[in-house]
């Protein structure tokens, strides 16, 4: 069954008259960690599928090289299901792409509708046995599944079959590798890979210099990859009991990306410690350099194209301390707020102060709705900072913060697309605190 976003997908893509057929879908496919959809489509319908695609509610990920494979990313808030089209306008398999079919033009002529519109049977079997094959070097369990469902319509003469058979090292033929499939010698078929990828590299005269070439290439593509698919950062604050660290858990579990949580509360860690110097230019400089390391840390996760989600920050300075401070503690407290750069959203987690000691019970409602109200009145004085209603069931929480997120990265790669690399998005309206 499709998802409702790719049957969405899927008929303006025929109202828009775009030839394509769908390839593969993942076994996790509808699930909150996602799974890519493989399309292959027309190259001269290349800038309708992105007309469409925008229109849809995906985004492109930023690209140096805007050839033969374009990847789009769209999340789905009410079924919480992360959907990643790659599209392909090539037929190609093996190292870097490089062992090409030249197939597509027929591949598109002899597509089926069933339920989308999808490969013929014959050419379905041989792309998925090429794919396992030349990309993976495998044939994975539900692969197999596949293949012997699909073996029954495989041809020895079909136009994809004869393009196998071209290359196919010594003892080898289409028929016995749709043999192979049949009786389930699986070993076999995979022992395949290395020779058969040799020989269509002989064939095709790609030697060591063209293949020099093909991994520069792509070195150059995941260089520039790194800056303009910087991560963000996102800052959770709140009181004790807001729920800080059960959505950061949320987030890493569930966004797309790989997520490194780093604490940047003025308290914990090595600040305890520092503390006990009781110099106080020392213990300044101490704490300057401990939140630096943090920061600093944060900052390669960012490089490395990581979600950086901070657990309480340097801002939670801007609200009264429990205890009563003298007033060196205090002017160092000020500094503390502006010790390091803002993240590129902050969100304060707001529940009542009954809620929050229900929670966890370490302070008294009273209080910690005195500081729930100092962490409110922060709405004005930092920009990007948004108010988040904490008291809606925690999978609702997470999935409205994932939807946010998902949002700014969003408007900062269409920014880009327009010459900013690293502008980010105006705040937009923010929700009303209680």
């Amino acid at each position: 069954m499709l998802h409702p976003v790719l049957e969405a997908v899927f008929l303006a893509f025929e109202e828009a008259g775009v030839r394509w057929c769908l390839l593969r879908t993942p076994a996790d496919f509808g699930t909150p960690s996602g799974g890519d959809v493989d399309l292959l489509v027309d190259p001269a319908h290349i800038e309708s599928v992105r007309r469409v695609m925008e229109a849809c509610g995906f985004a492109p990920l930023p690209t140096r090289n805007h050839g033969v494979h374009t990847c789009f990313l769209s999340y789905h808030r009410p079924t919480d299901c992360w959907i990643w089209l790659d599209l392909v306008t090539e037929l190609s398999f093996g190292p870097h792409s490089a062992l090409r079919t030249r197939a597509e033009r027929g591949c598109l002529a002899r597509r089926q509708r069933d339920g989308a519109v999808v490969l013929a049977l014959d050419d379905a079997f041989w792309v998925l046995l090429l794919h396992c094959l030349l990309d993976k070097g495998a044939i994975a369990p539900r692969h197999r599944k596949r293949l012997e469902k699909l073996v029954a319509a495989a041809r020895a003469d079909s136009p994809l079959a004869r393009v196998v058979e071209a290359v196919c090292p010594a003892g080898w033929t289409p028929a016995r590798m749709t043999e192979s499939v049949s009786r389930g010698d699986w070993i076999t078929l995979e022992q395949l890979a290395p020779p058969l990828t040799t020989a269509w590299m002989r064939q095709d005269s790609i030697g060591p210099w063209q293949m020099f070439v093909l991994r520069s290439s792509r070195l150059m593509d995941k260089l520039w990859d790194l800056r303009r698919r910087r991560g963000l950062s996102i800052a959770l604050l709140g009181p004790d009991g807001a729920g800080k660290s059960t959505l950061a858990m949320g987030i890493q579990h569930s966004f797309i990306f790989p997520v490194r949580l780093v604490y940047m509360g003025l308290t914990g860690g090595l600040l305890r410690h520092i503390a006990r110097l009781h110099v106080p230019g020392l213990v300044f400089l101490g704490r300057l350099l401990v939140l630096w390391c943090r920061y600093l840390i944060a900052r390669y996760h960012q490089v490395r194209g990581r979600l950086v989600v901070f657990d309480r920050y340097v801002y939670d300075a801007m609200v009264p301390h429990p205890e009563r401070l003298n007033w060196l503690r205090r002017a160092s407290r000020r500094l503390d707020r502006h010790a390091c750069p803002g993240p590129d959203m902050v969100l304060v987690l707001n529940a009542p102060g009954e809620v929050m000691h229900a929670r966890k019970g370490e302070y008294n409602p009273r209080q910690l709705e005195e500081w729930r109200q100092h962490f409110l009145a922060l709405e004005g004085r930092i920009p990007q900072l948004e108010i988040l209603d904490t008291t809606q069931p925690k999978e609702a929480v997470r999935a409205d913060v994932i939807d946010r997120i998902w949002q700014r990265y969003v408007a900062r790669w269409r920014s880009q697309c327009f010459g900013t690399a690293d502008a980010m998005p105006e705040p937009g309206p923010k929700p009303a605190s209680e």
